[in-house]
């Protein structure tokens, strides 16, 4: 079995794995209405990157998480409404800020001010002080006017001890797959989340890609938190072999609505659910060193780095949508041959639309074998901060041309095409949208040669540009 690395390279917020990933199973759903678990106040929050926002309830939020009651959550985007009732689903995210604050505030540690509402409003404007940039000295809280200054005040000192501490902050893997003595064979370990070995019942190990294994399920035991051997019989080179259990999940694990399209909610506090870790069998032909991605705006850049390559012919790179059962090939980087030299690697994946994304490499050799190199966390294309309509791509254009246009704030959206004699002659969108990166494509195909204008009007704000058809 190929050995299992963990990479310390972190960039932008997301940890990245060699040979395996760990991802989260857990599924829940938000409280349907409010109740005395609910700890927190509503704000008037005059400065973040989304503009003001009135009356926003700032504190803990109770979901119902894998059967347990009440479990805490903050929301981590102040620009997306929070839906009552709505699914969420762990998404195994790493964000350091949000991570080194549920794990060291309340209500992880008890509430250091008196009451645990104005505690939790704190904790809450400092993860949307370092997500969304709200200014803490311009919140009011809403009926708790005695206690303004108290939770602002609060609220600096956690912003300035999470600058000093979380850059080491990462959830750390609490379920890991290890190579046996005989490296063809395998054992699983558990963890809690300070790393310290606990014991784990009813572990379900599978393979894929061809090959069994000699158990389905296994138990971690104490002092070691490891399970026996597994013995792999008849694997293929390639074939991903998954260990699931019931573990700890730590604090500042990310978790996506399903239905509030880019809703993000981190855990409050450790708690229990499944989690999964997968590796891949075989000596394969390239050592991964490095696998990291960076977003601007609405692109993504993928980066990575080789030790070592043996007969590698291509990099496939795959992505993934939160929203997406499977995985979709966006392109394709050679690969070195055989090497025994570093070489470095990037792809661009560029105009998404809001949401959240997972990328993976498949690495293929010249006889078709492959192995799969996982982005451990997820990419988040966010909300802009401002109104934006685009040039047109491609301009002149003949005889389609794409417009990208950004909104910050869900709202009624029209998109029309005029000619120089201000005649509407296309409406492209006359809907409402939500926040994020918009994309539409126009066929003027009907059209004839000339200038062109499309002008974008929303929420009060109307914006126009100029484009050429030739034909």
């Amino acid at each position: 079995m190929k050995k299992t690395f963990l990479l310390a390279a972190i960039l932008l917020l997301i940890t990245v794995t060699n040979s395996y990933s760990q991802y989260g199973l857990s599924k829940g759903r938000v409280n349907t209405s409010f109740n005395a678990n609910w700890k927190g106040w509503n704000c008037d929050i005059v400065t973040s990157s989304c503009g003001a926002h009135a009356d926003a309830y700032t504190g803990t939020i109770m979901a119902n998480l894998g059967g347990v009651a009440n479990t805490p959550f903050y929301c981590l985007d102040l620009c997306t409404g929070i839906n009552l009732g709505d699914s969420i689903v762990d998404s195994a995210s790493t964000i350091p800020e949000a991570i080194y604050i549920t794990n060291n505030y309340y209500p992880a540690k008890p509430a250091v001010l008196d009451n645990d509402s104005s505690e939790a409003c704190a904790v809450q404007l400092a993860i949307w002080h370092f997500r969304n940039g709200v200014v803490i000295n311009t919140v009011t809280v809403d009926g708790t006017t005695s206690q303004d200054s108290l939770i602002r005040n609060r609220a600096e000192v956690i912003i300035a001890e999470t600058i000093a501490n979380s850059g080491t902050a990462v959830t750390p893997p609490t379920v890991e797959i290890h190579p046996a003595v005989n490296p063809d064979d395998f054992y699983v370990r558990t963890l809690d989340t300070a790393g310290n070995p606990v014991a784990v019942s009813n572990i379900q190990v599978s393979i894929t890609g061809g090959g069994s294994l000699s158990v389905a399920t296994v138990n971690t035991t104490l002092p070691d938190g490891k399970s026996p051997d597994v013995i792999v019989t008849g694997a293929n080179n390639g074939s991903i072999i998954s260990a699931t259990a019931s573990v700890e999940i730590p604090g500042g694990v990310t978790y996506c609505g399903l239905n509030a399209i880019k809703q993000l909610l981190v855990l409050g506090r450790t708690t229990t659910g499944l989690r999964t870790t997968t590796t891949t069998w075989g000596a394969l032909p390239v050592e991964l060193s490095s696998f990291a991605a960076s977003v601007v705006n609405r692109d993504v850049s993928l980066n990575w780095s080789t030790a070592t390559e043996i007969n590698n012919s291509t990099f496939q790179i795959e992505r993934k949508s939160f929203r997406e059962e499977d995985w979709s090939v966006i392109g394709s980087v050679a690969g070195n041959g055989t090497s025994s030299i570093a070489h470095e690697y990037s792809f661009n994946d560029r105009n998404l639309v809001s949401g959240i994304y997972t990328y993976r490499l498949k690495q293929i050799d010249f006889n078709g074998n492959f192995e799969y190199h996982n982005l451990n966390g997820e990419v988040m294309i966010g909300t802009p901060a401002n109104y934006n309509l685009s040039q047109n791509y491609p301009n002149p254009f003949n005889p389609s041309t794409t417009i990208n246009f950004d909104l910050p704030k869900e709202g009624f959206v029209t998109l029309k095409v005029y000619n120089t004699s201000g005649k509407e002659v296309a409406s492209l969108v006359n809907e409402t949208r939500s926040a994020g990166y918009h994309s539409v494509n126009f066929n003027a195909s009907a059209l004839s040669s000339g200038v062109y204008y499309y002008r974008l009007e929303t929420n009060g704000i109307s914006k126009t540009m100029k484009m050429a058809l030739i034909k």
